[in-house]
């Protein structure tokens, strides 16, 4: 990945929400495009394994030529207090088919009565870059960010379980914050600059 030259990265996602914040974290050498896939299970029983999948199945559907850098997330939120529920479930706590507000009162539901000290939690994200063709591993990294869940959601900002995670040193929640602040510190920002890293370096 030369640095006088424009990196092409395919995102294996159909969640427009995520195209979106990788196409504001990524540098001006580097373009996200979109790389829809057929539908695929998650069962792997952890981030990178369910990154991977999704990566794989992102690489071997893609319509383009094969060798190009094809790369796909797994995240989630981590609460000790409940067994590190949601976790790789997050995007389907309530059911298969669940809302952002479905998995989100969901877990509201599960923590009712969890007093303050024990709210922590972390947001934690696996990005695995593969090959479009052969669906061969390049590089994989992870972020993760460290706060607790608020008392009730607080702002409609981002996506996903953002309205009720307070960052550490922060009294706002991701779904009060600016997305420029969001992108500084968060668990996606800090995976996506470890695997650039990899990539410059591969």
């Amino acid at each position: 990945m030369g640095e006088s030259s424009r990196t092409i990265l395919y995102l294996g996602t159909g969640n427009l929400h995520k195209v979106s914040e990788f196409e504001r974290l990524a540098p001006p050498s580097v373009t996200i495009l979109p790389s829809p896939s057929p539908p695929v299970e998650e069962t792997g029983l952890s981030f990178f394994a369910n990154a991977l999948i999704k990566a794989r199945n992102a690489a071997l559907s893609f319509p383009g030529p094969p060798g190009e850098i094809v790369f796909a997330d797994d995240s989630g939120l981590v609460v000790p207090a409940i067994g590190g529920e949601p976790g790789v479930r997050s995007a389907r706590y309530a059911g298969p088919e669940a809302s952002d507000l479905e998995n989100r009162e969901a877990l509201q539901r599960r923590m009712k009565g969890i007093p303050q000290e024990s709210r922590k939690a972390s947001f934690v994200c696996v990005l695995v870059a593969v090959r479009s063709g052969s669906g061969a591993l390049v590089a994989a990294a992870s972020g993760r960010v460290e706060g607790r869940i608020a008392n009730g959601p607080m702002g409609e900002g981002g996506f996903g379980y953002d309205p009720l995670f307070l960052p550490e040193g922060y009294y706002v929640t991701f779904g009060l914050m600016a997305p420029e602040e969001k992108n500084r510190i968060s668990h996606r920002a800090r995976a996506f600059q470890g695997l650039l890293s990899l990539l410059v370096a591969a």
